[in-house]
């Protein structure tokens, strides 16, 4: 059934109830948003929906921060999804782009379902299949998700967790319990009491304003709270219940498989029915979460999830509007996020969290972005964290000089000017930051024979400290990448002869990064490619897979990552075009882009199995550049809308490279690829050998690595043993197809053969 269709029977559902019900009391809504009118209540009940034509048709959204700022500190919605893969994604919403940022995992324990948050920092999440509690603490001094030790014993089958006040509540589905934990001053639990077995089998716990819900199938639970187990005091009867969520002003909301239902509690823990509205028909709804003003109910209709968004007025719920999201998928979480801005969602299926604006306005909520999470997320959280802002920085990778060059970013996007340098050792290859921001690394390509890698720490300022290493690697490292959890760095050894220009089987060499910036190989590492002279690698935004192309045997290997240990093992090899040089994932970890640098002139993309890491041909499965330019650096703006793609010369040698850039619509419809004709970008000074990528951290500025290393067609093309930076200004999606509106920012000097260019600063 069309959406329309499906809301309009809803509402006529609305109506027709509300009629049955009769007057209320002679109250009727008046035209303005349903208040009522003189000589009577509130209407209550099914009334409001009598009233839907008067409703406010757009829910009012606070306004998103317009001027973050470039230091200092910044309140961030902080966004936690527990996984059943025994970890805990975490996330930031960019201030400055409104997308989600990965900010990688934690380790839980067994069979990560539930999460509670209490005062604001201390996180605690139950582990069903070992029976335990995990408990972080956000340190906004290092703006990460600190464990506060072993999770501690809850009881059998832990499946949900709620906060009241000072205590943590955990529902024991195995043995039908509630163990209740004093949460200390610092967030750590103490075991206070656990309920006998429960008359009902209640499957989930809702945290009141003072009181505890237990919701079962067929009703609701109400517990009184304090010190020790709580004791139960009412039930309410109600069929079909699926979910619930409460308000600060001490109204339930709760989900049930036909409607929503909201409920106000009062003495003694009774609640008190205030509004039933149905659900559309043909939806099937999985989960709800709430906000200040409107009610937002996740689930599946026609195939697609769907968004279904109830104005709340007084403690009631009006009549709904939907959207179809245009993901097939399973929704197993919804969260309004702390500002009120956007509505997280959660998709078991396609294991992603994807992000909308939090309004009915025009044509419904707006995707803002989606990542791919750690296998079957269970619901998800969220608290208002404050978040360090680094001065803004871009590193380069200068070959020829042998040095990390770093340079300061302005608000607009512009270079400022050099900062800093850093020894990068004996001709570096390529960098790397670590997650948290603290560390950067830089392959030693040593002249194609045995190398290592080179560790700077980054200061607050930005600039580099003394580097440390080399630690030893294989012969002639190239690419390298960061595990997402900080704990495990990876570099592609080449097995390069510089004397011979021969290619020997390649290898993966392993470090972990738990005593930065000191690395220690991995034991069993280093792991040997499927294919010769792997170049760039990439670990994927869930830490699950790394994949490296394989240049001289054109094909990406792809290895499993070992969450335990860090060690690889190759669940796939994949064909490419000629030369494979780049790989990256996309913003939402779903697929895989590489760079053919070789006769063809090709990007190809591939769909990433989420299950395996194997990989499969996209819907767009390449993207031919024009005029044969030959492609070496990828980058993906932080929607997944436009793909940037850095040119040498046409195959033929007769004209210098550009940047060409890429358009989708929609990165999450169904079918919907790339569109095939790109756009050429050039600055006031063209390039010459462009050559790596980046998009800086506040998403206004595309920075061109110029390599210069080429043989001039005419005495102006290019100046030997110069390299040099562009800065292109970043359009509005709007502006996407039009070059003209890619503004130069700006072109900084570099050394001779910089080869790569990496963000740093500003959220880390």
């Amino acid at each position: 059934m069309p959406v329309k269709a499906r809301i309009a029977g809803a509402l006529l559902a609305c109506a027709v109830l509300s009629a049955c019900n009769g007057g209320g009391g002679g109250g009727s809504a008046s035209s303005g948003g349903g208040a009522p009118t003189a000589g009577g209540p509130a209407p209550t009940g099914l009334q409001q929906c009598q009233a839907v034509s008067t409703l406010p048709t757009t829910t009012t959204v606070p306004a998103s921060p317009t001027n973050a700022p470039t230091n200092g500190t910044v309140q961030s919605a902080l966004i936690l999804v527990p996984s059943g893969r025994h970890s805990l994604g975490v996330y930031l919403r960019n201030p400055w782009t409104g997308a989600v940022v990965d900010r990688g995992y934690v380790p839980t324990g067994q069979g990560a379902s539930g999460i509670a948050v209490s005062a604001g920092r201390f996180v605690y999440v139950a582990n069903k299949t070992d029976g335990t509690i995990s408990a972080y603490v956000w340190d906004s001094t290092t703006d990460a998700l600190a464990s506060l030790g072993s999770a501690i014993a809850s009881g059998p089958g832990t499946a949900s967790l709620a906060v009241v006040g000072p205590t943590l509540y955990a529902l024991n589905s195995g043995n039908d319990t509630i163990s209740a934990f004093a949460i200390g001053s610092n967030g750590t639990l103490a075991l206070s009491g656990t309920t006998a077995p429960l008359t009902a089998s209640l499957t989930s716990l809702v945290a009141g304003s003072g009181i505890l819900y237990g919701l079962a199938a067929d009703g609701i639970t109400s517990f009184g709270t304090g010190s020790g187990a709580p004791s139960a005091l009412t039930t309410t009867a109600l069929s079909g219940v699926i979910a619930g969520a409460a308000d600060s002003q001490g109204n339930l909301f709760v989900l049930t498989s036909g409607q929503v239902v909201a409920l106000h509690a009062a003495a003694g823990g009774t609640l008190s029915q205030q509004d039933s509205v149905p659900l559309p028909s043909g939806f099937t709804a999985s989960a709800l979460s709430v906000g200040a003003n409107q009610l937002n109910v996740v689930g599946q209709g026609s195939g697609d999830m769907e968004l279904v968004t109830f104005p709340i007025q007084s403690g009631g719920v009006a009549c709904p509007t939907s959207a179809v999201l245009g993901s097939s998928g399973q929704a197993s979480g919804a969260l309004v996020s702390p500002g009120g801005h956007t509505v997280y969602i959660t998709d078991a299926t396609r294991d992603e969290l994807v992000a909308y604006t939090a309004t009915t306005a025009g044509s419904g909520p707006t995707l803002l972005g989606s990542v791919r999470t750690r296998p079957t997320p269970h619901g998800l959280a969220g608290l208002v964290a404050t978040v360090s802002v680094a001065p803004q920085m871009l590193y380069v990778v200068d070959q020829g000089t042998n040095q990390i060059l770093g340079y300061g970013v302005g608000a607009n996007g512009a270079l400022t000017g050099l900062t800093t340098t850093g020894n990068g050792g004996n001709g570096p290859s390529a960098g790397a930051i670590s997650p948290d921001g603290a560390t950067f690394y830089a392959s030693d390509w040593s002249n194609g024979g045995p190398g290592g890698v080179m560790s700077l720490p980054i200061h607050s300022d930005g600039t580099l400290g003394a580097a440390a290493g080399p630690y030893a690697a294989g012969n002639s490292p190239m690419g390298l990448s960061a595990d997402p959890s900080g704990r495990y760095l990876y570099v592609a050894n080449s097995n390069y002869d510089n004397a011979t220009g021969s290619n020997g089987p390649g290898s993966i060499t392993g470090f972990s990064l738990s005593s930065p910036p000191a690395l220690t190989e991995l034991s069993g590492s280093p792991t040997a490619t499927s294919g010769l002279y792997p170049m760039l690698l990439t670990v994927d935004p869930t830490g699950h897979y790394l994949y490296v192309a394989q240049y001289a045997s054109n094909t990406v290997g792809g290895f499993s990552i070992s969450p335990d240990t860090g060690a690889l093992t190759a669940p796939t090899t994949a064909a490419t075009g000629n030369n494979p040089w780049t790989v990256i994932t996309g913003p939402a970890g779903r697929h895989l882009y590489v760079s053919n640098n070789g006769y063809g002139a090709q990007v190809s993309i591939y769909r990433i199995d989420a299950a395996n890491g194997t990989l499969v041909p996209a819907t767009t499965p390449t993207l031919t550049l024009a005029n044969g330019k030959k492609p070496l650096g990828l980058a993906i703006g932080p929607k997944g809308r436009r793909l940037y793609v850095a040119t040498q010369e046409a195959t033929d040698g007769t004209s210098n490279g550009v940047v060409e850039v890429f358009t989708r619509n929609d990165p999450l419809a169904s079918g919907v690829g790339w569109d095939p004709i790109p756009v050429a970008l050039n600055s006031a000074t063209p390039f010459t050998d462009a050559y790596g990528l980046a998009i800086g951290h506040n998403g206004k500025a595309l920075y061109v690595v110029d390599n210069v290393s080429c043989t001039p067609v005419s005495s102006t093309d290019c100046t030997p043993n110069d390299g040099n930076i562009q800065a292109l200004a970043i359009p509005s999606f709007s502006q996407a197809r039009n070059a003209a509106a890619y503004t130069s920012l700006g072109v900084t000097t570099t050394g001779s053969q910089p080869v790569q260019a990496i963000p740093g600063g500003g959220l880390g």
